[in-house]
């Protein structure tokens, strides 16, 4: 059950976060949320739903999702990165924000990469 559980908050995270993303940026947003659980399935869900660190989830009253296919693509990517099929291409990256805003707290990280329209962050 738990790992259904963080699965289904994975999916969660990958899809509000990056559905429009190529499939890097879905997968890089997958490997923060992972980094930040340090990779324990039974955190993953506290991760995701931690206040104030995805926007979607204090921003949106409904979580389900209204895109069928990036759910379902979503779905079969959490799913592969739980399972270890991925590397993780942010290099250990635990933060993010799209390239659209500028958050106070990227300038006590060290930028990693950007990927799509994200950028990816490690602690110094």
């Amino acid at each position: 059950m738990m790992i259904q559980n963080a699965l289904m908050c994975l999916a969660l995270n990958i899809y509000h976060e990056g559905r429009g993303e190529p499939l890097e940026g879905q997968i890089a947003i997958a490997m923060v949320t992972m980094n930040r659980a340090s990779w324990d399935t039974a955190s993953v869900c506290e991760v995701v739903y931690e206040a104030k660190q995805f926007s979607w989830t204090h921003r949106l009253d409904d979580f389900t999702p209204q895109e069928p296919a990036a759910w379902a693509v979503a779905r079969r990517l959490a799913q592969r990165v739980i399972e270890g099929h991925h590397d993780d291409i942010t290099d250990g990256a635990t933060h993010f924000h799209t390239r659209s805003v500028r958050p106070v707290w990227r300038h006590s990280l060290k930028k990693v990469k950007t990927i799509g329209a994200h950028v990816f962050y490690v602690q110094r």
